[in-house]
């Protein structure tokens, strides 16, 4: 294998590859990356049992051939070098790198025991590249990749329905959901994909105009330009039923700027420690937030808000929670509200909001032993 190819592209396709490979490993072959050369580019590819993703560069291709190296090694190397034309050479002794004046060896790996990769599953449809990028980092906080009794909580519900695509995470605590366009083109299913590898994927997907699903229920893929990856698929009847989770009716609406907000809970989160919870205090024209229960230091924030159905409504949360659900939001948001023990429903406060955020509140220990 010879080949000649510009550093920036293949630094950053290196990156992207390296972010599927797990972090430790005791199988070399595990975590590498699989070099194949020939025509008129370069495919740099990982495959696991998990995932799999491809992406192929332009390269001015002297020999074809195939080559297995150390994938991290490799975008590190890449990465550090200067935006110059890098020379790859690989044979059995392992793969050169040459750029300007520098000169890196890499150890081989068996070729032959690095595993094939997944086929691209049959397309079922196309989103906007960016407004997927922006749904699944929207719902990502709500993403649960601790939990070992409940591995599904750690995927991310992709549901075609009709014309749109639901994007969704939940942690039990919250449910995040946003709402995409979608052009079905073949057979799709509901797909419940590992949470950290879409992630990363979709950011790719991001710089592309459309990006090409494959929900088919055995597995999943996303195909972005000239990226391509390939993921297992987590039982979606696993997954809870975070639908029925949305209230039908609230009964108060609280609007104000997000920003002045996320300002004042950031202000008063310095009181917090541990758990403690922030307190949003609201009335028909503005709204107090404070620490809930502090008993080291007090402190208040009051903005304008405008409250409808109810003369006056507190209600407390977890402050991470609630500016995880703040953070996709511009201009004016609105929380709809039941009762201060029942979840609140935070989105743009204009009709038909695409993002949509439920939490639950923190219960105050005085208010339920009166309640």
């Amino acid at each position: 294998m010879k080949l000649q190819i510009e550093q920036a592209e293949l630094a950053d396709a290196a990156r992207w590859i390296a972010r599927h490979i797990p972090t430790k490993g005791t199988d070399p072959t595990a975590l590498a990356v699989l070099l194949t050369a020939d025509g008129d580019g370069l495919t740099v590819a990982y495959s696991s049992v998990e995932v799999s993703a491809s992406v192929t560069i332009e390269a001015n291709v002297i020999d074809g051939g195939k080559a297995a190296v150390s994938g991290r090694i490799f975008a590190d190397i890449l990465g550090a070098l200067p935006p110059v034309q890098v020379e790859i050479t690989g044979g059995p002794d392992g793969v050169d790198l040459a750029a300007g004046t520098n000169d890196f060896h890499l150890q081989p790996l068996d070729v032959h025991s690095y595993p094939s990769l997944p086929p691209m599953p049959a397309l079922s449809g196309q989103v906007p590249g960016d407004l997927f990028a922006t749904a699944v980092a929207n719902v990502a906080p709500a993403v649960d990749y601790q939990t070992q009794a409940m591995p599904e909580l750690g995927g991310i519900r992709l549901q075609p329905t009709g014309d749109q695509l639901q994007v969704m995470a939940t942690d039990r605590y919250r449910v995040a959901l946003q709402h995409i366009p979608w052009r079905q083109t073949g057979d799709a299913v509901s797909a419940l994909l590992p949470g950290q590898g879409l992630v990363d994927i979709a950011k790719t997907a991001g710089a592309a105009e459309m990006a090409d699903l494959a929900l088919t229920g055995g597995s999943a893929g996303v195909q972005a330009g000239n990226r391509t990856s390939v993921s297992r698929l987590l039982p979606v009847d696993k997954f809870p039923n975070a639908d029925r989770a949305f209230p039908k009716e609230y009964t108060a609406t609280a609007t104000c700027d997000v920003e002045e907000l996320r300002e004042a809970i950031r202000r008063i989160g310095l009181l917090l420690e541990g758990h403690q919870a922030i307190e949003l205090s609201m009335a028909s024209d503005h709204m107090i937030i404070q620490a809930l229960r502090n008993t080291k230091a007090t402190g208040k924030a009051r903005i304008d808000c405008q409250l409808e159905g109810v003369e006056s409504f507190d209600i407390a949360f977890n402050p991470r929670y609630l500016l995880d659900g703040l953070a996709p939001i511009d201009g004016q948001a609105a929380i709809n509200l039941t009762t201060y023990a029942k979840p609140a429903l935070i989105h743009a406060a204009i009709d038909e909001p695409t993002f949509q955020y439920l939490v639950i509140p923190v219960r105050d220990p005085a208010k339920a032993a009166s309640a």
